[in-house]
């Protein structure tokens, strides 16, 4: 009888020994949050770092850029069903952007007027000289610069 005491006595203090060693191994509920607040005030230092940041903003390397428009009917492409206008632009007499359609609408419909077509393109060159990337435009642009009718 007394060695079944002695193997009960050793299960139990087993027992509380893993119990206690699991109970010391988790952090409590407030050594997390103190985690947690250590990781946000050094996220907040890091935006305050560039906030204050002295350097000098990168330049704007579109800023001098010499930009050439060149308005084109579409019938004019070859293998193009696209009617009415479009436009290439051009840096430094390469070409870089050709578009034939009027961009951000559905369908390949082309400028009905030459002067809508160049109007664009003046805006296009407008964002890409103030380093506006990608330069794209949206329907409400379009409607303001009166090519939407």
């Amino acid at each position: 009888m007394s060695k079944k005491l002695f193997n009960f006595s050793k299960l139990i203090l087993a027992g509380v020994l893993l119990f206690s060693l699991a109970c010391n191994s988790k952090k409590t509920g407030n050594e997390i949050d103190d985690a947690g607040k250590d990781s946000f005030e050094k996220e907040e230092n890091k935006i305050e770092a560039m906030k204050t940041d002295s350097t000098k903003p990168k330049e704007n390397p579109y800023k001098n850029a010499q930009l050439d428009i060149k308005v084109f009917k579409n019938d004019t492409i070859k293998d193009s069903h696209v009617k009415g206008f479009g436009y290439d632009i051009f840096m430094y007499r390469s070409l870089y952007v050709h578009q034939p359609h009027i961009p951000a609408i559905n369908g390949n419909r082309g400028f009905d007027t030459e002067e809508q077509a160049h109007k664009v393109a003046e805006f296009i060159v407008y964002k890409i000289k103030n380093n506006i990337m990608p330069p794209s435009v949206t329907p409400q642009e379009l409607d303001s610069l009166g090519v939407l009718k």
